[in-house]
């Protein structure tokens, strides 16, 4: 059965965000809700589960005092996969923005505050699925399950490249093996940006005749790196 996660309203997560200090975390909400049907409510054990193993995340990462640039893309990355071990919920439950305000507003703030401060309303506010502390990382989490070494080897630019187009984002195992041979390509990452907005570029043209879907992992891996070794060489790498 599917695990359902609190959701909090709009209008009270607006509320909270507008208050003057960042709300106390806290394990539920007089306002919170349920999707009607289509699993179990979790318990708040679940909830502090996910809380207690975030915390101690953060802590490595510097967590409550200030943090390099570094550390935090190392949360990030340690992040996405405690979500996704903890969050068993799927795609339609993860596209309901009312979770995603549950986290960073009830149960996370303290965490939310120390990674992005109050300054993006997009990173509390789910507005923008792709830009909110929470959901982008379970998102990240999700489509790299299977290769979290290739994950741990994508700067934040890399990624928001790679996701932000839907239809190469949409499906987990081309992100993946374009994403290897991006990295395979590029090494140390000079001129990285360049060659994905190449290679994915060149790969939307090929899906107009091309059925990923169709093809085995080899087909797709060998595909991806010759489309990705074609950039490398436009984009003089």
């Amino acid at each position: 059965m599917t695990d359902l996660w609190p959701r909090l309203p709009i209008g009270q997560a607006f509320a909270l965000f507008a208050e003057e200090e960042t709300p106390a975390p806290l394990l539920s909400h007089p306002a919170q809700t349920f999707a009607p049907t289509g699993g179990t409510r979790i318990a708040e054990d679940r909830v502090n589960a996910l809380v207690d193993e975030l915390v101690v995340a953060a802590q490595r990462a510097g967590f409550p005092g200030t943090s390099t640039a570094a550390q935090r893309v190392a949360f990030d990355r340690e992040a996405a996969f405690v979500l996704t071990r903890h969050m068993k919920i799927p795609w339609a439950e993860a596209s309901a923005r009312e979770v995603w305000h549950f986290l960073a507003l009830v149960a996370l703030p303290h965490v939310t505050q120390w990674r992005f401060g109050r300054g993006n309303r997009e990173r509390w506010i789910a507005s923008d699925l792709t830009r909110h502390t929470w959901a982008r990382l379970w998102w990240h989490g999700t489509v790299f399950e299977s290769a979290p070494d290739v994950l741990r080897s994508l700067s934040e630019s890399d990624l928001n490249q790679l996701l932000e187009r839907r239809a190469i984002g949409g499906d987990a195992r081309l992100t993946v093996h374009l994403s290897r041979a991006v990295i395979s390509a590029t090494g140390d990452g000079e001129h990285r940006r360049a060659v994905i907005r190449d290679s994915t570029a060149r790969f939307r043209r090929r899906l107009a005749f091309t059925d990923p879907f169709a093809m085995t992992d080899d087909e797709l891996a060998s595909l991806c790196a010759t489309l990705v070794s074609e950039s490398s060489g436009a984009v003089g790498t």
